[in-house]
């Protein structure tokens, strides 16, 4: 682990962050403590607390991480010469890389585990707040483009698109088939943003 001194603080949270994802993932979040992340980098605990004092920040900066990736991806599609490609380009994105049955898993352990601690609840609320905020923006820049209908109020939007992923999110982890989650999400998303989002053409194997 680096020293903690400015040029290795980034690196070395990162380095944490990464191995916490990996054990949450494989081990679930309850099951895994600062022992096993600190067991995971071959480093003492005592070190792990010098960048985070505890679990739950550990998934605090992963929530952060997340939405860090998710303006990414709103700012790709923002960027895009045409918006409607840029949009099926970058959902299709976030379902592979996002919406995957590991990661539904933890998504449902982590939200039981809010059920009875309080901590974890406004995590996920604060998590929540700045999902329909960035969401929101993302919107209006839509909108101010042309390429959002009008007469939707942003805010009801912003919400019903965040419910149609969670509805993703509760069919792929009762095993309905991931195409046709993907499809169904998809068709969603078109109707709500009053445009039809195709879907990507498969990628040929080399």
């Amino acid at each position: 682990m680096p020293k903690v001194v400015p040029g290795y603080k980034a690196e070395a949270r990162a380095r944490i962050v990464e191995a916490a994802k990996r054990l949450f993932v494989t081990r679930g979040y309850r099951r895994t403590t600062m022992d096993d992340i600190a067991d995971a980098l071959g480093v003492s605990k005592g070190a792990l607390y010098l960048y985070y004092p505890g679990k739950i920040d550990v998934l605090k900066e992963i929530q952060a991480e997340n939405r860090r990736l998710s303006r990414e991806w709103m700012r790709s599609v923002l960027e895009h010469a045409d918006p409607a490609r840029g949009l099926t380009e970058t959902f299709e994105e976030v379902f592979r890389t996002a919406v995957t049955r590991d990661q539904v898993a933890l998504y449902f352990e982590i939200l039981g585990e809010a059920s009875h601690d309080e901590e974890i609840r406004e995590t996920l609320r604060l998590d929540h707040r700045e999902d329909l905020r960035s969401l929101r923006r993302f919107l209006e820049e839509l909108r101010r483009r042309g390429w959002l209908r009008g007469g939707v109020e942003l805010d009801t939007l912003a919400f019903m698109v965040v419910a149609l992923f969670q509805g993703a999110v509760w069919d792929l982890s009762v095993g309905m088939d991931p195409a046709g989650v993907r499809t169904v999400l998809r068709r969603g998303m078109g109707q709500l943003i009053g445009r039809p989002i195709a879907p990507t053409a498969p990628r040929s194997r080399r």
